[in-house]
């Protein structure tokens, strides 16, 4: 997402904010508009709050997918868990199959979850880079509702 930088994945938004507040990283990356989904009122909540400075912003095309564990069928999944935002984005794919949907601070940490439990029955909606990262399947790509869906994103750095 910026050249040059190494992405470490963060159980929740808050933790972004933690580690950049107490140098764990040098600046972090989080959502703050979504075209289809609308604002991520935790992420502004957060933002009122922090004495981080907003340093850059960014819009990115943003691709939603399906992962599950390897093997699993998209008959055998029961519920999708994910941030509600990524949830709302992929609304018409979610509804038409019915599924229980299960929300998570952030689409890693679904991911990290799903990986670590082992639940057959369970998918999420989060990034490619999620699937690579805990050795998820693919299920479907590009899920999302809207084509065109883009997230506006800030980059935090510590003031001064």
């Amino acid at each position: 997402m910026l050249p040059g930088a190494e992405p470490i994945p963060r159980p929740s938004f808050s933790a972004v904010f933690e580690a950049v507040e107490t140098g764990a990283a040098e600046c972090g990356v989080v959502p703050v508009h979504n075209s289809r989904a609308g604002m991520v009122e935790e992420v502004v909540r957060l933002l009122a709050r922090s004495k981080l400075q907003v340093a850059d912003r960014l819009a990115l095309r943003v691709r939603q997918n399906l992962l599950a564990l390897p093997g699993v069928r998209v008959e055998e999944i029961r519920r999708v868990a994910s941030h509600p935002q990524a949830l709302a984005q992929c609304s018409k794919l979610l509804q038409r199959h019915g599924w229980e949907l299960v929300a998570r601070s952030a689409t890693s940490s679904a991911a990290r979850q799903l990986a670590e439990e082992a639940d057959r029955t369970c998918a999420v909606v989060a990034s490619a880079a999620a699937a690579r990262l805990h050795g998820l399947a693919m299920l479907a790509q590009d899920i999302e509702d809207d084509p065109e869906n883009t997230t506006r994103f800030a980059v935090l750095r510590r003031a001064g």
